[in-house]
Order: C-alpha cells, then structure tokens, then sequence
C-alpha cells in the first residue's frame, strides 16, 4: 500500500491577492523611508566651506592640453583691456593697452606658492582641472598666475609642468 502525499503549493500561491499587494505597499513605504532619514543624516545645511580648509574655485572651459611636445598651448585667450589712468585734467587723455590672458587649468594637485622657487611659502593647495590666467611664464620653469578663490583673487606661482 502506498502512501499518497499531500504536496503543499509554492509560497507564492498561497498568498492571496490583497496580501501581495499589501507587501508590496509596505516595501515602497520602506524605500522611502530609509531615503528621507539618509538625506537627513548625510546632507548638510551648511553653504560655508569649515575654517581652516582653503579651496579654489573650479570653472569650466575649453582648454585644450599642451601638446606633444610638453609645450604650453594657448588655446583659450581673451583680450583683456587696461585702462590706465594718470590725474585726469582738461589737456590730459585716457591711454589704454591690450594684453592676451592665456586660460590654462592645474593637471596634477600642487601649491601655489608666494615666490617662484621650491622652498618659498605654500600660498594654497591647488586641485586638477582649476581654471587659472598665465601673467609670465619664467624661464626657470615656473608660470606666474592668477585666479579667482572663495576669498578673493589670488596670485601666485606654480611649476610649468602642473599647466595645461
């Protein structure tokens, strides 16, 4: 005599069709729960950059890297107009010079310094991609340059090689 065994249906079968959906409302009602506390725990209100960190500004442009040669391209250039003034009187004229401002960017993460030499004071720590104008490019191997910070303008010199 055999035995016939009752074979019982798979989970899914036996769960009615109010209670699927009632699994399904409460995974969604889960999702966005753990989305709104991690918002609140991971963002911060705050716009102010902590004291004692010092960032540069990072703007996009159109700067195409030096070429093959290791040589400073200058890709982007805007002409910049100077106005120079001298005490205005009725005989005496405005003067004004042009001068091309070359937009380069910082590749690899280095220090503006305050003097073009290795041991002269970090001004500023300075991160890839940060758009800068080249005022001089020195024949030691050093660029002098300036750019907008969070704090204001700031000028200073870099190693050619960390420009593109």
């Amino acid at each position: 005599m055999s035995r016939s065994r009752k074979r019982k249906a798979p989970i899914v079968a036996r769960i009615s069709p109010g209670g699927a959906v009632a699994i399904i409302i409460m995974g969604i009602f889960a999702m966005c729960l753990i989305v709104i506390v991690s918002k609140a725990v991971f963002v911060s209100n705050s716009k102010d950059v902590p004291e004692g960190i010092d960032t540069a500004t990072i703007a996009g442009s159109n700067v195409q890297p030096a070429d093959s040669s290791g040589e400073l391209s200058a890709a982007v250039t805007t002409t910049v107009t100077q106005a120079t003034s001298a005490p205005q009187s009725s005989t005496e004229q405005q003067t004004t010079t042009e001068k091309q401002v070359v937009k380069m960017k910082i590749v690899d993460v280095t220090y503006l310094k305050a003097e073009p030499d290795e041991e002269s004071e970090n001004v500023m720590y300075l991160s890839p991609n940060i758009e800068v104008d080249v005022l001089e490019t020195l024949d030691s191997g050093w660029t002098k340059i300036t750019f907008l910070n969070v704090t204001g303008q700031l000028t200073g010199y870099v190693q050619t090689s960390f420009l593109y």
